[in-house]
């Protein structure tokens, strides 16, 4: 059997890690820096960031001296690289094969993506080529409507219309290391998985499963 893994998955939205509820509320719960240091202590099997900031390429921080810095993305990546000692994975708002390279580059052990899967997979052929298919989480934000589970991107804002077996049907073909589902109508709730779309996401895939979304 394939080892159960404890990844937390922390969402950076200008320059703080926040907790989401259903993708509409948030509320700062720490800085990045601290919190790779935190699950260091906790030997966690992995960390993900999934930046959701509207800026994506630069955060603001307030030092000791209650001074703003500015720094971009590939700095931080950077500067938690430095400290974390386990698999970083880095999301969010990436659109072009050159933020991936540079990303990876950088320090992160594999990036996740999302709304670029659907709109350009062919990016995602040629990081593969490149890098490998162990370095691609296809990540995917899913709200029940109805009876079925539809696929959303750009940040739960968007229903392509897809549902979730039509895009694990996709996915399958695109040779990924693993796939990051994400329930948008348990995110934050603290109320438990959505088992509907899990035993739905194991029904139609072998690739390797993380899940998120109400624990």
């Amino acid at each position: 059997m394939l080892k159960t893994r404890l990844i937390p998955v922390l969402l950076l939205k200008d320059g703080f890690i926040v907790k989401s509820i259903n993708f509409e509320k948030y509320q700062s719960t720490g800085n990045p820096f601290e919190e790779v240091e935190r699950f260091n202590q906790w030997q966690v099997d992995e960390l993900i960031y999934l930046n959701i900031s509207k800026k994506k390429n630069e955060f603001y921080f307030r030092n000791d001296s209650n001074l703003e810095n500015k720094i971009s993305y590939i700095e931080l990546i950077k500067t938690i690289n430095k400290n974390c000692f386990m698999p970083l994975t880095w999301g969010g708002g990436i659109r072009l094969f050159e933020e991936i390279e540079e990303i990876l580059i950088s320090g992160a052990d594999k990036v996740s993506l999302n709304t670029v899967i659907i709109e350009k997979p062919e990016i995602i052929e040629k990081t593969i080529n490149k890098f490998g298919s162990q370095v691609v989480v296809a990540a995917t934000d899913v709200k029940k409507i109805g009876n079925e589970h539809m696929v959303f991107i750009e940040n739960g804002k968007i229903n392509t219309g897809i549902t979730i077996e039509q895009w694990l049907k996709e996915v399958n073909k695109l040779n990924v290391g693993e796939i990051l589902i994400q329930s948008i109508d348990n995110d934050g709730l603290a109320l438990g998985y959505d088992i509907e779309l899990l035993k739905k996401t194991k029904k139609n895939t072998r690739l390797r499963i993380i899940f998120l979304g109400g624990v």
